[in-house]
């Protein structure tokens, strides 16, 4: 007999069960507090009833290998209370609190399995932590198990108990209670994690950047004594090449002892810019220039903070105690800004159409054009500044990470995306990385770095750009009908893809493990809120100024009675859109199908929608009939936090990562209280650590690419 496959058959074939019998035929889990003590008494029963058959129907079971034996052993091993076989045992995870409820987080013990009666360090025997995953179904109800525990050395390899399971599988099916899959059943175990040449690269990169920032900031403080010494020594110098030479011998040493102070001065401007004085300085400086769109700091500060908050619930909904209450917060109407998060990405694109246009027209407007130079410059100075930080991330989360995360499901939450970037790093330096590979699991899971499906869209946006904005400069109305005619031709692709497909409103109301390849990180479908972007960047530039005198000569009860109209219209727009799939999605949790015309309706217009109404506020904003949520938005506070909007892009994820590799237990007590604690301990961190990467790469790279991109342009 084996002590895995009994603990868990009768697990799962108890607990199914206790339901069934509970409430049978009802497509929902019971709400425990109306069935709390039936269950008791079923659970009582079914086991007393039960675990004879369950029991002997292992007898003999599955054909023999070293790491069965084994597992037997460890069973046997119980009777005479054997100190291998109770810890193996103790450290098992197991059902805990909430299993009515649908707690199938079954953590064990992850420290015991390199310590005590597991480990034996004169042999070098020792257990290792392994994490199974599988999907299951009762009554059309899909259950997600996750179970840790030690496995012995004898069982070498992920086939052995891949095998096990399997068999397991068959059985759990023959119970025709739950259903499972086989396939599905995935088994990680740890394996020693080893530095690659990825390490190595990241610690050497990182280290450089180090190096340099402790050079810089030294030279930043000692710069005024270091050139003294310089002069005194120049003068000594020349001071003896006078009495030693004379007339034509002098003019060569005054062109020679020139030399060293043109490399100091060039040298010593490279190494400011990567001292902390002047990054800190630029971080924390307050002050605006004329022209600024400052409502876009606030914009861009809540809108990160709530892409944040998408990915910790996700997060925190994978180490739930309780579907249940998963269940529960669906039916919240306001749930639905954590559930449909999707609009704040699509913010990030119309923000940038919008900034990259305006920028550029008024480059071009004053330049009267830019030459191939400054046109080759202008793409350069992008991708400089967009990448040096961007790969300093990427090498971090891809390669360091999985050698700091200790924990139940480090293995599982880290290997996945250690081995896309072995494979595939340079598609996400290229900025392809939504084309190859094509394929690509639900969420992005399993990709290098999850969110820069976001960043490659938007570089090759950026390549495009200058098409549309040349148009809108040298021949407006054309360039209107073009950039308007792409806006549609891409909500119609979309359409036709979610109806061809037959695919749901939104990723967070879809099934479909194609969503994400097809629609979700493909630039022809993305690509919509950055084109209304543009409209409203140039609209701005070309009358911008001429609303803003005419607002400005109104008096304030006619701001009013103008804006208020236009507020209220776009802001209806917008919870429209976050909140309009609230009726979809209680038809998805109640089993019933979701309107094909909806789906499709909202999948070619929903992006349309947001970007419109976002891009519609901030020219109101700009040209004085912003009120008091303008003023709010272009709070002088926002931009040091908006400074730090990149870089908690690029790190936010590989944190919740971290947290999740290293998570011993699951959302009990008060989940909301609890998810509100992991929210703003996870956005802390993450600004945190963006202050961190924005001082010694962004700002730094910023600075130093910034003295040549003038010279070029």
């Amino acid at each position: 007999m084996i002590v895995l496959d009994r603990t868990l058959l009768i697990c799962l074939v108890v607990l199914v069960q206790i339901l069934t019998a509970t409430n049978p035929g009802h497509s929902e889990l019971p709400v425990p507090s109306n069935t709390l003590n039936s269950n008791t008494q079923t659970l009582s029963f079914n086991l007393t009833s039960n675990l004879n058959n369950i029991l002997s129907s292992f007898e003999g079971f599955g054909h023999v290998t070293s790491c069965n034996a084994k597992l037997s052993q460890l069973t046997s091993g119980l009777s005479s209370s054997s100190p291998e076989s109770i810890a193996f045992i103790d450290a098992l995870g197991k059902p805990g609190p909430g299993v009515t409820t649908g707690n199938f987080l079954w953590l064990g013990n992850y420290e015991m399995c390199g310590t005590g009666a597991l480990v034996n360090e004169t042999t070098g025997y020792r257990y290792k932590n392994c994490v199974v995953s599988a999907a299951l179904t009762q009554g059309g109800n899909p259950l997600a198990l996750t179970w840790t525990g030690c496995s012995p050395p004898e069982c070498k390899t992920k086939d052995d108990l891949q095998d096990v399971f399997k068999q397991i599988a068959v059985l759990i099916n023959n119970s025709r209670i739950i259903h499972t899959d086989p396939s599905t059943w995935n088994i990680m175990c740890d394996v020693k994690q080893k530095f690659d040449a990825g390490a190595y690269a990241a610690v050497t990169i990182v280290s450089l950047f180090g190096i340099l920032v402790m050079v810089g900031t030294i030279w930043y403080l000692l710069e005024q004594t270091i050139i003294s010494f310089l002069e005194r020594v120049k003068d000594c110098t020349e001071a003896d090449a006078e009495e030693n030479t004379r007339e034509d011998s002098s003019l060569l040493a005054r062109e020679k002892h020139q030399a060293p102070n043109q490399v100091e001065s060039f040298l010593g401007r490279l190494a400011k810019c990567f001292a902390l004085q002047r990054t800190m300085e630029t971080l924390f400086s307050t002050t605006t220039k004329p022209g600024q769109v400052l409502c876009l700091n606030g914009i861009r500060v809540l809108s990160i903070n709530w892409v944040v908050l998408g990915h910790a619930y996700a997060f925190a909904f994978s180490f739930l105690g309780s579907h249940l209450y998963r269940a529960e917060l669906i039916k919240r109407r306001n749930f639905m800004l954590v559930f449909n998060a999707l609009p704040s990405v699509d913010s990030f694109f119309a923000l940038s159409g919008f900034l990259v246009t305006y920028l550029l027209l008024k480059q071009l407007a004053k330049r009267g054009g830019l030459t191939p130079l400054q046109w080759i410059a202008f793409y350069v100075h992008r991708y400089v500044r967009l990448t040096m930080p961007y790969l300093v991330a990427l090498l971090i989360e891809g390669w360091l990470y999985r050698l700091l995360v200790t924990g139940p499901r480090a293995q599982q939450t880290t290997q996945s995306s250690n081995n896309m970037c072995n494979q595939y790093w340079y598609t996400n330096l290229l900025y392809i990385n939504n084309f190859v590979p094509w394929k690509v699991p639900r969420a992005g899971a399993g990709t290098c770095m999850r969110q820069s499906w976001y960043l490659a869209n938007d570089m090759q946006f950026f390549l495009i750009a200058p098409i549309f904005i040349v148009l809108l400069l040298r021949r407006p109305l054309l360039g209107v009908v073009v950039t308007g005619g792409t806006v549609i031709c891409s909500a119609l692709s979309t359409a036709v893809i979610a109806a061809s497909y037959h695919l749901g409103p939104a990723e967070t109301t879809d099934n479909s493990p194609d969503y994400f390849w097809l629609v979700y990180n493909k630039p022809w479908i993305r690509i919509t809120p950055y084109l209304v972007g543009i409209l409203g960047g140039w609209f701005y530039w070309k009358w911008g100024k001429q609303i803003t005198m005419v607002v400005d000569s109104l008096p304030e009860w006619r701001k009013v009675v103008c804006a208020t109209p236009i507020w209220v219209v776009t802001a209806a727009v917008e919870y429209g859109v976050v909140f309009g799939l609230y009726d979809d999605v209680q038809n998805l949790q109640q089993k019933r199908p979701i309107s094909e015309a909806d789906s499709v309706s909202y999948q070619g217009l929903a992006r349309i929608a947001w970007s419109l109404s976002l891009t519609i506020q901030i020219l109101l904003c700009q040209c004085g009939l912003g009120g008091f949520i303008n003023s709010l938005l272009s709070w002088s506070g926002w931009q040091l936090l908006s400074r730090l909007t990149y870089s908690v892009f690029l790190l936010h994820l590989g944190l919740i990562t971290l947290l999740a590799g290293q998570m011993r237990h699951a959302f009990f007590l008060n989940p909301d209280f609890e998810f509100a604690v992991s929210y703003l301990g996870i956005l802390t961190m993450s600004y945190l650590s963006a202050a961190v990467l924005y001082l010694t790469v962004e700002q730094p790279v910023a600075n130093l690419e910034g003295i040549t991109y003038r010279k070029s342009t």
